[in-house]
């Protein structure tokens, strides 16, 4: 006898399902809003040419009172996983160019002597331009299988 049961199986279940149906709508999502995503709604949408721009660096200004400017750049991540999961979705790489965005700067007068120092923020943007390969996309990413093609999304 259960006395602190609640709900049925058949609610239960129910609960389950919306549960399974809500992430699997939150991982669609999340992949929309990845480079693979983008790439798979511009396939989707018939489009030839696909262009993305993904930060590679970042660099960080600063300027020391009385002493000097100086600037350290970090690493915001690697292209190639993009740009391999893009080409998974039916695209082939045919351009890149690569350009400095500055974001700001800061500056200040110099310490007993004449004129500024400026220190710039910014970062190293990779620009990718693709074309649509010919016929259907050779292996897109199925959101509902894992690696092995099991079924993890079952919404019946």
């Amino acid at each position: 006898m259960a006395l602190f049961r609640s709900g049925s199986k058949q609610a239960d279940e129910g609960d389950q399902r919306r549960a399974l149906l809500l992430a699997k709508r939150e991982a669609q999502e999340r992949f929309a809003a990845t480079p693979a995503g983008q790439a798979r709604r511009a396939r989707q949408s018939g489009r030839s040419i696909f262009q993305i721009d993904l930060s590679l660096s970042a660099t960080r200004g600063a300027v020391l009172p009385m002493v000097t400017a100086y600037s350290v750049s970090t690493e915001v991540g690697s292209a190639g996983n993009a740009i391999e999961a893009i080409e998974a979705e039916g695209w082939r790489l045919e351009h890149v160019g690569y350009v400095y965005r500055m974001t700001g700067s800061t500056s200040r007068d110099k310490f007993m002597a004449s004129g500024q120092q400026e220190a710039v923020h910014g970062e190293i943007v990779g620009v990718y331009l693709f074309r649509a390969t010919e016929g259907p996309a050779p292996h897109p990413i199925d959101l509902d299988a894992d690696a092995e093609g099991r079924t993890l999304f079952d919404a019946r």
